[in-house]
């Protein structure tokens, strides 16, 4: 029973052929909080580095960590062919380290719902206001506990990439209701066809932990961060009541001084 998904090599080329740039309104907002950070930057779980690099090629002092060697190894040759040279750390994140403190530590898209064991969920949120810098910054996108569970059985949902080689990269995935209400669960499975021809095949147990805007906020007191602010993705404009939100919420925090 793996604790977190591991992104195998059809995964991460699918992912990086299908998502190479951070969506406009997502890097915006990141990039506003970046601007505006006192002290270094760090991103952990930043897979390709779609939105470390740009960030990076700003001048802006950002590191990145993942878990995944494949995700680094891609993030690298993307850094590459701008000529860029990041720094770069295969660390989970609870127990992340940096050499310097950051003022600013940030966690985009549906990154964070990966971790779906409560302790290991604890674990990490206490590890990343350890290595803060005092004042600093936490952003997180936390996924919604949708009202209703999926139903048991589905039906395949699928799309494809083009690679440069005219080979297809075809995902296709199937969801289905787990028992435990705040874990959706499905089955990737990536093929790699060339004229005709099946060339590759993976297939990946997807799981992501889904929680209330209020269970999430508990998570965070716990772990010492103050000031607690939700966001909807990407207004900086703060909730008055997370009753509205629909899928996600942007969490904002900070380390006391």
């Amino acid at each position: 029973h793996l604790h977190m998904n591991e992104y195998g090599k059809l995964s991460t080329e699918f992912y990086e052929l299908d998502k190479p740039e951070a969506p406009p309104d997502a890097f915006d907002f990141y990039e506003t909080f970046a601007r505006e950070a006192s002290g270094p930057i760090h991103e952990p779980m930043c897979g390709t580095g779609r939105f470390l690099l740009p960030l990076l090629a700003q001048g802006l002092d950002i590191s990145g960590s993942d878990t995944s060697p494949q995700m680094l190894e891609q993030c690298q040759k993307n850094a590459k062919c701008r000529g860029l040279t990041p720094a770069l750390s295969q660390q989970a994140l609870q127990s992340l380290r940096c050499e310097r403190a950051p003022g600013l530590m940030f966690i985009p898209s549906g990154s964070f719902g990966l971790l779906l064991d409560d302790e290991l969920v604890a674990a990490a949120l206490r590890q990343v206001h350890q290595v803060l810098a005092p004042g600093g910054r936490f952003l997180v996108e936390a996924e919604l506990l949708q009202p209703s569970p999926p139903q048991t059985s589905g039906t395949w949902g699928g799309r494809w990439v083009e690679r440069p080689d005219g080979a297809r990269l075809i995902i296709s995935w199937l969801s289905q209701y787990s028992g435990a209400p705040n874990i959706a669960s499905s089955v990737h499975r990536y093929e790699l066809v060339k004229d005709g021809q099946l060339l590759a095949q993976e297939y990946e147990d997807f799981r992501v932990r889904t929680y209330e805007p209020a269970e999430f906020r508990g998570l965070l007191e716990r772990a010492g961060f103050e000031r607690i602010e939700a966001f909807q993705p990407y207004e900086r404009a703060v909730l008055g009541t997370t009753d509205d939100a629909e899928d996600a919420l942007v969490f904002s925090c900070l380390k006391s001084h």
